[in-house]
């Protein structure tokens, strides 16, 4: 049976954070998403998504995601704003969440050329990728196509590994990303102290490996952050929220949420959501 039975309302998500090496060098979790709405209808689904590329295995009654037939593999580059997308009434995807930088070191894309983009993944991994895409599990047994999925990635890096392991760019990504994502974090040029770099090399780098520059990534997770807190009910001082995660004033904040979000924090604090 390709999708839940008839009568179920569902929407369901998992993920596998602990990756084997060394695909573990590239991979930062694998995860899955199915639905059904038991009427028939599409519905909207929005996410404020970290800035990382994926690799998804998608498969949906009607045929189509994001523009493509599927059953398809697709490459997804980093989303600048929030990641919306038309469900059709029923599907499930696989996907491949990678480290930022990730792409680059293992197949040399230069991730602004994907930026806000959703490409075939064929033109990245080539053909063998095709395979995983036709391999559509029956459901309850995607971890059938997990387990694929690792060993796919496992071959593709194994004749690479040195080349990733050793790619300082990447490695510099990696560490700036993982330092950016602390809350204490707020402004570029101390994520530049901790990694060892300047700003400007930074920004070189994050240009190529990520496809968005370094204080982008930083705003974004203090974005986050920021959504987290108004979720939770802390907020009422929104100009202390400002500060706290590094905005030059509450009118700086609530441009820079507004245009990521959709809707001013006092609004969205107030359960409003675009």
């Amino acid at each position: 049976m390709l999708w839940p039975a008839a009568g179920q309302d569902i929407y369901q998500v998992t993920r596998q954070e602990q990756i084997p090496e060394p695909v573990a060098q590239v991979v930062r979790h694998l995860w899955q998403v199915s639905w059904r709405r038991p009427a028939g209808a599409s519905f909207a689904s929005s996410v404020l998504t970290n800035p990382l590329p994926h690799l998804t295995f998608e498969d949906a009654e009607g045929g189509r995601l994001h523009g493509h037939a599927v059953p398809a593999a697709l490459l997804h580059g980093l989303v600048s704003s929030v990641f919306a997308v038309q469900l059709p009434p029923a599907g499930r995807v696989t996907g491949v969440a990678f480290h930022p930088g990730a792409l680059t070191a293992l197949a040399g894309v230069a991730m602004a050329e994907l930026t806000d983009r959703v490409v075939p993944a064929v033109d990245v991994f080539g053909g063998r990728v095709l395979d995983l895409a036709d391999a559509v599990p029956p459901e309850g047994e995607e971890s059938v196509r997990r387990a694929l999925t690792l060993d796919y990635l496992g071959a593709v890096l194994e004749p690479r590994l040195e080349q990733v392991t050793q790619d300082p760019a990447y490695a510099v990504v990696r560490a700036a990303e993982a330092v950016m994502r602390a809350r204490d974090q707020v402004s570029l040029e101390s994520v530049a102290r901790e990694v060892n770099v300047s700003p400007r090399t930074l920004q070189r780098i994050f240009a190529r490996y990520v496809g968005a520059s370094p204080l982008w990534v930083l705003r974004r997770y203090r974005l986050q952050d920021a959504a987290a807190a108004l979720d939770a009910g802390a907020g009422q001082d929104l100009a202390g929220l400002a500060a706290e995660l590094g905005f030059a004033d509450q009118a700086h904040f609530t441009r820079a949420f507004t245009a990521v979000i959709g809707v001013p924090p006092s609004r969205y604090r107030a359960g409003q959501r675009p």
